[in-house]
């Protein structure tokens, strides 16, 4: 009972910040594991170890707490990426980043969280492959606001690097690679049958995907007849 009542107070004594922190941490897994309307709040509040009144002061509802995950998972990510390619364009000078560059501000930020168990590994990556399958008009509404800027800039920078492939190329291309980076990172350390285990650490995964990356950037798709120059 007295170490009942010891946790009791540790747990109010505990920073504001740290229970919201708690509660998106476990929202997030349950969210991902279970999808969003399968849980309740008081399954969050349960596994947090925090009461109903924690929630309405720091979210107020559940629609609120969801917007409040997604927010938190795509904003540190979508920064990461911004300042990556602000990063790699002040280095070139003059010139346009090279391609493998441009890519790899766009992939690292998603692969080093999605390998980090510090970070929560690939639970915000279920998460937001459930998101696509299970949509929410709150969540496309962050997701949008965070994403369509990264878009904006990257396309640019693409696109400057390599005018010849138009907006519609570049956008496809993207498109596809972004599809292919989510399931593969889905499906990293799962035995598949028949196939060998995916298992590399963060550094081998990004060099590889870049390299992926770039070949498709260069390859000509379907219907693209103009010969494009090598970068």
């Amino acid at each position: 009972m007295q170490a009942e009542s010891a946790s009791k107070r540790g747990m109010e004594e505990e920073p504001l910040g740290a229970t919201r922190e708690r509660v998106l941490d476990v929202a997030e897994r349950l969210f991902a594991e279970r999808g969003l309307d399968a849980v309740s709040i008081r399954d969050i509040t349960g596994e947090a170890g925090a009461n109903l009144g924690a929630i309405n002061y720091h979210f107020g509802t559940k629609e609120k707490l969801i917007g409040a995950v997604f927010e938190r998972g795509i904003s540190s990510v979508s920064q990461q990426r911004l300042l990556a390619l602000e990063a790699v364009e002040k280095a070139a000078g003059d010139k346009p980043p090279t391609l493998e560059a441009i890519l790899e501000a766009m992939f690292r930020p998603a692969v080093e969280r999605a390998m980090d168990p510090k970070r929560g590994g690939n639970t915000f990556g279920m998460l937001m492959a459930r998101s696509f399958v299970e949509p929410n008009p709150a969540v496309e509404n962050v997701i949008h606001s965070h994403f369509e800027p990264v878009v904006k800039r990257f396309d640019a920078a693409l696109r400057r690097l390599m005018p010849e492939l138009g907006a519609e190329g570049v956008f496809w291309r993207m498109h596809l690679l972004l599809g292919a980076l989510h399931q593969s990172l889905l499906l990293l350390h799962r035995q598949l049958p028949g196939m060998r285990s995916l298992r590399m650490d963060a550094e081998t995964y990004i060099n590889r995907f870049v390299a992926f990356a770039a070949a498709a950037f260069r390859a000509p798709l379907p219907g693209e007849s103009r010969k494009r120059p090598s970068k």
